[in-house]
């Protein structure tokens, strides 16, 4: 009895005790965003973290007052490593850093100009136990740090609204739609190499647009917001968008025609002759005549100009896919579209042959893109 007595006296008081490691709401700083760049100073690197005002944010939830203040802080902290600037920040801040709800992380030039430290920020980024695998990297041309520390009309939460934006990729499709974990697993599987999405900002607002091509774990170019179309479009990314071109007029002149894609489907198939690797894409599109000229509206009936304007979409697309194409084979000479791994999985014979030299025979590749558009609608009825 008297056993069972001590050892109820040991258990009860670990039964009521509540979470060692605790850490009250108003406690922690739930860091939204991250900003990491290189430092000019005897430290390596300044990172930036951006969170929100709790207080502020629980008021307005509430319907109460008294939250008061800036809707968000950012500070700035040096450190050797990007770990220890994380730790140096309790010095300056009163709270503890929470990365859970962590969005986005923004790295600028700097950081993926140097391969050594690129590296070295994504080990770090990859030890945290906290940040989530699907949040959005991105990089600037340019500091991370003024982007996060810069005043803006929207939202303030820098981190929820680059998420958002990502939600809408398919509206325009001049970024990638790709996280962190996408990433990273493209740097793991090609020794180096990935797409990173670009993100700028102006006087009042942020853009993201365009792309970082990584090669061997360095910047090695930029994708413009065409080009970067053109890469979705080499990827089969392509779900939606638009795209201009010029339509003759009776006069001589020509006008202008927006086209907006609905729908994309991309079949693909290689084969090789006479010792060339051919690489054939075929595109179904399908989208809608957004505007034309109100005077020749009535044209629009006309089956001849219909076929027209699928030709002048088709050239348009393939236009766009060829200049990414000259991209990588001609200037960067790196398979960032997915020829060599379409070779593998489809054709293992021939990978077997052209796998151990594919980066000297990516260049010589020759890539065949067929573009066949149908409007499905003019926005008119008789």
């Amino acid at each position: 009895m008297k056993k069972l007595i001590i050892t109820l006296i040991l258990i009860i008081p670990l039964i009521l005790t509540g979470c060692w490691d605790k850490v009250e709401i108003e406690d922690r700083a739930f860091v939204m965003a991250i900003g990491i760049d290189t430092s000019n100073q005897a430290k390596n690197y300044v990172v930036t973290f951006q969170f929100p005002n709790v207080k502020q944010v629980s008021s307005a939830a509430g319907g109460g007052g008294g939250g008061g203040g800036q809707p968000n802080f950012s500070i700035s902290e040096i450190g050797d490593t990007v770990f220890s600037a994380s730790r140096h920040v309790s010095t300056r801040l009163d709270k503890r850093l929470f990365l859970g709800h962590t969005k986005a992380v923004i790295l600028g030039k700097d950081v993926v100009s140097n391969r050594d430290k690129f590296l070295e920020v994504l080990d770090t980024l990859d030890r945290s136990y906290e940040l989530s695998r699907k949040l959005r990297l991105l990089v600037t041309n340019g500091k991370a740090q003024d982007i996060l520390l810069k005043n803006y009309k929207f939202d303030p939460d820098i981190g929820a609204y680059i998420d958002d934006i990502f939600k809408q990729y398919n509206r325009t499709s001049i970024f990638p739609n790709i996280d962190y974990n996408k990433i990273t697993k493209s740097l793991h599987d090609t020794n180096g190499n990935a797409i990173i999405p670009v993100i700028s900002a102006g006087k009042d607002e942020l853009k993201i647009a365009g792309s970082a091509i990584i090669k061997n774990y360095r910047l090695a170019g930029w994708l413009s917001d065409g080009e970067n179309m053109g890469y979705m479009w080499l990827m089969g990314f392509v779900k939606g968008g638009d795209i201009t071109f010029n339509m003759p007029t009776t006069d001589g002149k020509e006008v202008k025609v927006p086209f907006n894609i609905t729908n994309t489907v991309m079949k693909r198939q290689v084969t090789e002759q006479n010792g060339k690797i051919i690489y054939k894409l075929k595109y179904d599109v399908e989208g809608e005549v957004t505007e034309y000229s109100f005077q020749k509206h009535g044209q629009m009936f006309d089956t001849n100009v219909l076929s027209t304007m699928e030709k002048k979409a088709d050239g348009v697309i393939e236009k766009m896919i060829n200049e990414s194409l000259k991209k990588f084979q001609e200037d960067l000479k790196v398979d960032m579209i997915g020829v060599g791994d379409y070779i593998e999985k489809y054709n293992p014979s021939l990978w077997s042959k052209v796998g151990s030299t594919w980066n000297e025979k990516f260049p010589d590749v020759v890539v065949e893109p067929i573009v066949t558009t149908h409007i499905r609608r003019i926005g008119l009825f008789r």
